[in-house]
């Protein structure tokens, strides 16, 4: 291909970006589980106008998975911002599909304020805080203690929700422990009654954050899916090429968290992300297999990746962005 070629291709993809802002807007509704630097990227795309100058009029809900899985299914919302926790219902043929991948591993920590409870061995027969059942903290957890031997069944998991009852919980010893994202470690750490039991970033490998959507979504309303992903895809690259910004996004949406805590989160954020939104075909086998031996699914009975990962419209979304030569503006 010739300069003047490339050059014209790169224009006419341009001309593209550019057009979608003029036709009317789509309404998107849309969940994220929790107000942290993991989710910037849609802060970001509100907040810069990138879903706007996309043609996306979007309401966010902040939910987490076990909440926004059934209302995504229902056709409530047209996205969900808690992918990993959708999967259980993927496996059991719900038709929805992961579009965007944000982590390639949970950024969270097990944090108690029991003396007793110093390592994943002595939550044998306790309670442990997750945000909702089924979700990434639950799962991740979960896969910690069977790397260790443990029996993933031998612990209970009580969903407290997002906020200042988690910390609470953690606190006051009402819970074993508590899986604890970065920012809200960032605030415990200080606590001389609080320790933490394991640092599960560091033991788990597991996709985490992104979006899903369904099937019918995916397929039946390609464009308009497209257009929600290339405005979030351009959050995501501002969010690596613009730090403040986001720590300022997520400040304006969770005033109660100390910037310093938000800034110390984002790093970690930053550091976990995926290279393009994506996994690899491997890493989804895993996810799938990790998945179906918690739910007791056989092995002949259990999904393909392809019925659980669609990456083919995010695929043109980095290929377009790419070659339009997109930069974040700040």
């Amino acid at each position: 291909m010739t300069r003047t070629s490339v050059m014209l291709a790169a224009a006419a993809v341009a001309i593209a970006l550019s057009a979608a802002g003029a036709q009317a807007a789509d309404k998107v509704k849309y969940t994220v589980p929790v107000l942290i630097p993991a989710y910037a990227m849609y802060f970001l795309a509100e907040d810069k106008g990138y879903f706007k100058e996309e043609g996306i009029e979007v309401e966010m809900v902040q939910a987490g998975g076990g909440t926004a899985t059934p209302a995504l299914m229902s056709g409530e919302i047209q996205f969900s911002g808690s992918p990993s926790a959708a999967i259980s219902a993927i496996l059991r043929g719900a038709p929805m599909k992961l579009v965007f991948v944000s982590a390639d591993r949970p950024s969270y920590e097990l944090w108690s304020g029991i003396p007793a409870i110093k390592t994943l061995d002595d939550l044998k027969g306790k309670s442990v805080g997750v945000i909702t059942r089924g979700d990434t903290h639950e799962l991740a957890i979960r896969m910690a203690l069977a790397s260790r031997n443990l029996d993933p069944s031998g612990v209970s998991y009580t969903p407290i929700g997002v906020g200042a009852g988690r910390l609470a919980a953690v606190i006051s010893g009402s819970l074993a422990a508590a899986s604890l994202t970065l920012d809200e470690v960032a605030q415990v750490r200080t606590q001389p009654n609080l320790h933490q039991v394991a640092d599960i970033k560091s033991i788990v490998k597991l996709p985490v954050g992104g979006a899903v959507s369904s099937a019918k979504m995916v397929t039946e309303n390609r464009e308009a899916t497209k257009r929600f992903l290339r405005a979030v895809m351009k959050g995501r690259r501002h969010m690596g090429a613009f730090g403040d910004d986001a720590v300022e996004s997520v400040f304006k949406r969770n005033p109660k968290t100390p910037r310093e805590a938000i800034r110390a989160a984002y790093k970690d954020a930053i550091d976990v992300q995926t290279a393009d939104g994506t996994i690899p075909l491997a890493v989804q086998r895993q996810e799938i297999d990790a998945r179906s031996d918690i739910l007791n699914i056989p092995k002949d009975k259990r999904v393909t990746a392809a019925q659980v990962y669609d990456f083919s419209v995010l695929a043109e979304v980095n290929r377009e962005l790419d070659a339009a030569g997109w930069k974040p503006r700040k």
